[in-house]
């Protein structure tokens, strides 16, 4: 880094040159201004409050588009720059409505600060009020184009961050507003524009009118719906769930959040949770109290048990539970001797952990990448975090695109510089064709790609110096093996990173835990050798569907400890409220490997309990020895003991680590025999059908973005946006692969 020295306001100071002069004053503690401005977005120069004079200009300069060079005199606070930003700042409220004691933004408003701190307004100009009613873009988004200061963070943000476009500017002058193309906004509804805008034109619908900021208790904690573990800050006001927000760029999300994690937390505070036990009783589902339904459960668990040893029962966890949580139910399985102890998933990290012979690749790593890899998955619908930091590479450092996939997802439409359209199944044949080149255009001619491409992803993969592989669930078996040992093939200088995208927030940490069976595949046990069933956070009939209902129906023994009364929940024998991720401390882990904080921030309505503490309970009840711990810490500190890769782990570590994301030291294989990967690799390839047609559809946004399951499904502006959704999904069933390729090249 080359530092070059420069002046401001008579004070001299070394600067890596090439800064952004507005960065570095921010940086030095010197106040300049901004509306426009955003970190990690193009500048603008719209608002011109940053306005600063640089000797031998001709004019006042705009200090957030400026790049600081040797010699540079600056004069940051001179009295011609203050009354320039004075006059700034009264065009600025020149057509601005005065309502602040309704606006939603008051107390948190960038308008407000400003006026106060560097305001006098003179109210020079007179213009018509371009005065409208505040309307909806969406069900999640409101605007009223009144109060917008014309900084196009919002536009900017939908183009730099997302890639979808749904935001412009029309018109011009006093009458240029933030617009939109159609009837309503058709995007990611993120929210990331309204987290963005200074000020109060855009606003959530579901938190509007509810508090003022003074009014909010917040807590810094981790997402529960993706893998990604993004952090949040939740908002309270007095023990009711008012909003998520991402703030101060902290987190390894910095201020990013989609749909889900923005918007998707009121069940938090939904009535319809468990509030009290409930045990079977003439058929029905009765309140009780926790010693009647604890006793209930472990004499019907104990009778199973008893009777037919530990293969007859199994105890399932849920890739949303805690780290804590998870732990303490594997203590339980092991406790009652029995192989089942499980989680629900469709990624088997079992096998690529066990593989692995590079290290997980954070959203940094990513971010860094001279070459990104997507085999299968669509991290913009299912892990936007990691779609957010594909994009990220692509756009700030021109990282190499190459995607594989069996249907057109935005990535390899918009993004990809290569993109191998592969037939159904065709994953393993490009993953042998890497580590079998050899066979190459036989197994270009299998998987439905020209050699070219595939020999292009080949040479991209052993040559480049950052290479990141992201994979899916549909590389499984001995293909997803084979990726974990990439390493086999790339230089020995490389670094590489490798990366399988899970489920759900928690995936990673549940396996790790030890409830490493793939409940999915236990169906046709129950009620065979499976008789008994502890479920924890688990509803395999609302999510998986109703064949899972007869499987529940035939066992003798059902328990489950849920949020809600779910679909599984009312055939259960005993049913215990548990608390949300929000009423207990803890811990998630990513699919990245990083242990995050999971914090406390609204106290319980009902009588709920957390599941470690519920699962202790039982096991005591049962007299089981399990070792029980008081508390979520306590529970870690076993966690780091016994738990491989979690040595150090702790909240105090946590804390203390960048961006308060632990990461793990997850160990990595040994090489494997080629010999042996290429022969599985045959016998996967053996399976594909090589007259099997392409799939021509595009993926459609909102495939995994608006899917609901337990949680969502009780949350209000959810509901409110389903018929919003289905109407756009018909916009995009017409569409084919080629009119999609078409109208991007038109």
């Amino acid at each position: 880094m080359e530092l070059v020295t420069l002046t401001i306001d008579g004070k001299t100071y070394q600067a890596p040159k090439g800064m952004l002069l507005l960065e570095f004053c921010a940086s030095q503690g010197i106040e300049i201004p901004n509306f426009c401005y955003y970190p990690d977005l193009t500048s603008q120069a719209a608002c011109r409050m940053c306005l600063v004079r640089i000797e031998k200009l001709p004019k006042l300069a705009t200090a957030c588009t400026v790049t600081i060079t040797d010699g540079m005199v600056v004069a940051a606070s001179s009295d011609e720059v203050i009354e320039a930003r004075k006059g700034m700042l009264d065009f600025i409220l020149g057509n601005h409505p005065l309502d602040c004691p309704v606006c939603d933004k008051g107390g948190q408003c960038e308008l407000q600060d400003m006026a106060f701190r560097h305001g006098a307004v003179y109210a020079d100009y007179e213009v018509a009020k371009n005065a409208k009613e505040e309307r909806r873009l969406s069900p999640f988004i409101a605007y009223d184009e009144q109060r917008c200061v014309k900084c196009y963070r919002c536009v900017r943000v939908c183009e730099d961050w997302m890639d979808v476009h749904a935001l412009t500017k029309i018109f011009r002058g006093t009458k240029e507003v933030i617009g939109f193309y159609g009837q309503d906004l058709h995007c990611e509804q993120c929210g990331n524009c309204v987290e963005v805008c200074p000020v109060g034109a855009l606003l959530s619908v579901d938190s509007r009118f509810k508090a003022r900021p003074w009014d909010l208790r917040e807590q810094q904690t981790t997402c529960s719906f993706c893998a990604d573990g993004c952090q949040l800050k939740l908002g309270v006001r007095g023990n009711k769930y008012v909003r998520a927000a991402s703030k101060d760029l902290t987190g390894i999300n910095g201020e990013f959040l989609c749909v889900k994690g923005r918007y998707g937390g009121a069940y938090i505070s939904n009535p319809a949770r468990l509030m009290t036990p409930l045990v079977r009783q003439g058929g029905e589902l009765q309140p009780a109290t926790w010693d009647d339904a604890l006793a209930t459960a472990a004499r019907l668990l104990s009778e199973v048990h008893t009777r037919q040893g530990g293969r007859a029962v199994a105890v399932i966890g849920s890739s949303r539970l805690t780290n804590e949580a998870n732990f303490a139910l594997a203590r339980f399985g092991r406790a009652l001797d029995t192989p089942h102890i499980a989680h629900f998933r469709s990624v088997e990290l079992g096998d690529f952990y066990a593989h692995l012979s590079a290290p997980l690749a954070t959203h940094d790593d990513i971010k860094q990448a001279t070459l990104l890899v997507q085999i299968g998955g669509d991290p913009t619908e299912h892990s936007p975090l990691t779609g957010f930091a594909m994009r990220y590479a692509k756009r700030k450092h021109g990282a190499r695109l190459f995607v594989v996939h069996q249907r057109a997802t935005r990535l390899a439409r918009r993004q990809a510089d290569v993109f191998l359209h592969i037939r159904p199944e065709g994953e393993s044949a490009v993953v042998r064709a890497l580590f079998e080149p050899a066979s190459l255009d036989t197994l270009a001619a299998l998987a439905g790609v020209t050699a070219n491409d595939l020999h292009a992803l080949r040479e991209a993969i052993i040559t480049t110096e950052r290479p990141v592989v992201i994979v899916g669930p549909e590389v499984h078996g001995a293909a997803l093996r084979a990726i974990a040992q990439l390493r086999l093939l790339t230089r020995p200088e490389a670094t590489v990173r490798l990366l399988a995208l899970a489920d759900d927030n928690n995936s990673a940490g549940a396996f790790d835990m030890g409830l490493t069976v793939n409940a999915a595949h236990l169906e046709a046990d129950f009620g065979q050798t499976i008789q008994a069933a502890y479920l924890a956070g688990a509803d395999p009939i609302g999510n998986l569907g109703d064949t899972w209902c007869a499987a529940l129906a035939r066992l003798q023994c059902l328990v489950v400890s849920e949020l809600f009364l779910t679909e599984t929940a009312k055939l259960a024998h005993v049913v215990f409220p548990a608390m949300s991720y929000a009423e207990q401390d803890g811990t998630f882990t990513n699919h990245t490997g990083q242990v995050q904080r999971v914090a406390r921030v609204v106290e319980s309505g009902g009588t709920g309990r957390p599941d470690w503490l519920i699962v202790q309970s039982l096991a005591r009840a049962m007299g089981l020895n399990m070792q029980a711990k008081g508390s979520a810490s306590a529970l870690l500190g076993d966690i780091a003991a016994e738990v491989p890769g979690y040595a150090g782990v702790s909240f105090a570590a946590i804390k203390q680590a960048d961006k308060g994301a632990y990461p793990l030291a997850r160990p990595l294989a040994a090489p494997a025999e080629l010999d042996d990967l290429q022969a599985a690799l045959r016998e996967q390839t053996a399976l594909i059908d090589a007259q099997a047609p392409h799939n021509r559809q595009i993926v459609q946004m909102g495939e995994g973005l608006f899917t609901r399951g337990t949680l969502l499904r009780h949350v209000k502006v959810f509901d409110d946006a389903q018929p919003f959704w289905e109407a756009h999904r018909g916009e995009w069933e017409a569409l084919n692969l080629e009119d999609d390729f078409a109208v991007a090249a038109g």
